[in-house]
């Protein structure tokens, strides 16, 4: 059985795959607060991290041509997903449980989610087309040099996160 085959609950034919994964591995509270803390302190689209675990997974790697292709998608991300984060982190503090306010935050908990999940999808949708990605070659290296890459330019500071992340996802 190779990584995306039928067989995998992961295979690339299968519809909501990425999310299925992404969901998987987000559960892992190791991958979580390692995409966290690369979010917050290094600028790293969450969906985007799990992406790259997911396409090690498959056995493949972004291409030249992916920030081109990803470039809808990153807009997507920073006119849609990020605003809601920011105004959900803006309530956290002052949503009091039984609150109207926790119900409003709760509201765009949500929203946020639906958000990350059309990201997800049209990054599925990308890579069942075959745009921006290409079969893993060994000069490419494993997964914590592709996200390491990725992030560039990277701080040193978050090696502990990025090797944690780099070590949980392609389970």
């Amino acid at each position: 059985m190779t990584a995306d085959s039928t067989q995998s609950p992961y295979a690339l034919s299968i519809p909501d795959a990425l999310w299925q994964y992404a969901l998987a591995r987000y559960g892992d509270p190791t991958v979580a607060d390692a995409c966290l803390e690369l979010q917050d302190r290094a600028g790293a689209d969450v969906c985007e991290l799990l992406w790259l675990g997911w396409l090690d997974h498959l056995g493949r790697v972004p291409d030249a041509d992916a920030a081109a292709v990803l470039a809808p998608i990153r807009l997507h991300q920073a006119c849609r997903t990020r605003p809601l984060r920011a105004r959900r982190r803006a309530l956290k503090p002052i949503a009091r449980p039984g609150s109207p306010l926790e119900e409003w935050r709760e509201r765009l908990k949500r929203a946020e989610l639906a958000a990350e999940r059309q990201a997800l999808a049209r990054l599925q949708a990308i890579t069942e087309r075959g745009e921006g990605v290409r079969l893993w070659r060994r000069q490419d290296g494993d997964l914590y040099t592709r996200l390491y890459r990725h992030l560039a330019p990277f701080d040193t500071a978050l090696v502990g996160s990025l090797t944690a992340l780099a070590n949980r996802l392609p389970r």
